[in-house]
C-alpha cells in the first residue's frame, strides 16, 4: 500500500473576507502536518455529561497550544492593532507568536487553523500540486472552506 505525504503546505483561511483579497494580501498560514506521534496530542474528547440511563455527551476539542507550537510555521499578512490606547500594530509571523495573542475575531481564525491541521485529507488541488513537486516549494496552497 502506498500513501501520499506532504510535510507542509500553505493554507488560506476562509475568515473575515480573506479569500476575496488579492492573493498577495491574503492571510496565509504554513501548515506543518502533524506526525503520527503528534496526532494523539493535538485533539481530545471531553466528556460533557452523563445521564441516569448511562448515555453521555462529549465534545471534540483541540489542543491549541500544541497545534500552534508544533504544526504552524510561517504566517503572512496577519497584523494585530491595539485599539485600547497605544494604537500599536504587531505583525504575527508564526504559530508561536499567534498562540500568545488576543484579538477580536480570533475564535473563528483559531478554529479554521485547528480544523485544517487536524484534517487528514489531501485535497485534489494538493494531489495535483504534490505530483508536480510545487507544493513543497510553498508556491500554492489551499483555502479553508
Amino acid at each position: 500500500m502506498k500513501f501520499n505525504a506532504c510535510k507542509s503546505y500553505i493554507f488560506f483561511p476562509n475568515v473575515s473576507g480573506n479569500l476575496e483579497l488579492p492573493e498577495a494580501e491574503r492571510l496565509s498560514v504554513e501548515i506543518i502536518r502533524p506526525t503520527a506521534e503528534d496526532r494523539g496530542a493535538i485533539t481530545y474528547v471531553e466528556l460533557m455529561s452523563k445521564t441516569e440511563n448511562e448515555s453521555s455527551a462529549a465534545r471534540y476539542r483541540f489542543d491549541v497550544r500544541t497545534i500552534f507550537n508544533r504544526c504552524i510555521g510561517e504566517i503572512k499578512n496577519l497584523e494585530v492593532e491595539d485599539v485600547s490606547g497605544s494604537g500599536e500594530a504587531r505583525l504575527i509571523k508564526n504559530g508561536k507568536e499567534l498562540a500568545k495573542e488576543s484579538f477580536y475575531g480570533m475564535g473563528e481564525l483559531v478554529d479554521a487553523i485547528c480544523t485544517e491541521v487536524c484534517r487528514d485529507v489531501l485535497s485534489d488541488t494538493q494531489k495535483k500540486i504534490s505530483e508536480s513537486g510545487l507544493i513543497s516549494s510553498g508556491e500554492i496552497g489551499t483555502s479553508g472552506n
